[in-house]
């Protein structure tokens, strides 16, 4: 009776264990993939995208903002603006007061980053370990937003 009655909780345990399981998803990449390709055409033409190690120099100008800097190199990049300002000003402590992305120091040059150098610096990642194939197509998943 004890064996039988064993066997009767051990099945009720592993069907409220499987029930409870949680779902998994697997995302995979299907024929929807040129879709995506014309999505992000439209930001491929701007010129931090075209060459993703290029960065820029900038002379801040007397009533310049960061924001007006960051509109003229990255606007229409595809990129997030906020990644782009922490960026800057991690590469720039000394450009601006107390480090406040507010307030600039006119005069000052400030470097503006890559692309893969505001990935890199995101992610905490070398330049030189990027996963590249040998097509030049990257291995990984970009979100890029604005």
């Amino acid at each position: 009776m004890r064996v039988i009655l064993l066997t009767f909780v051990f099945a009720m345990l592993h069907v409220a264990t499987a029930q409870s399981a949680e779902p998994i998803v697997v995302l995979t990449f299907g024929s929807n993939r040129a879709d995506y390709e014309s999505m992000s055409d439209q930001y491929s033409s701007h010129p931090m995208r075209q060459n993703p190690d290029e960065f820029k120099k900038h002379e801040v100008l007397e009533a310049e903002t960061l924001g007006h800097i960051m509109t003229e190199y990255y606007g229409g990049s595809g990129l997030n603006m906020a990644f782009v300002q922490i960026a800057i000003l991690q590469f720039n402590r000394s450009a601006f007061v107390r480090g406040n992305p507010n307030f600039l120091y006119a005069g000052k040059t400030l470097h503006l980053p890559s692309v893969n150098q505001i990935r890199a610096l995101i992610t905490r990642e070398k330049l030189g370990n990027r996963n590249a194939s040998e097509k030049g197509n990257r291995n990984e998943i970009f979100f890029f937003g604005g």
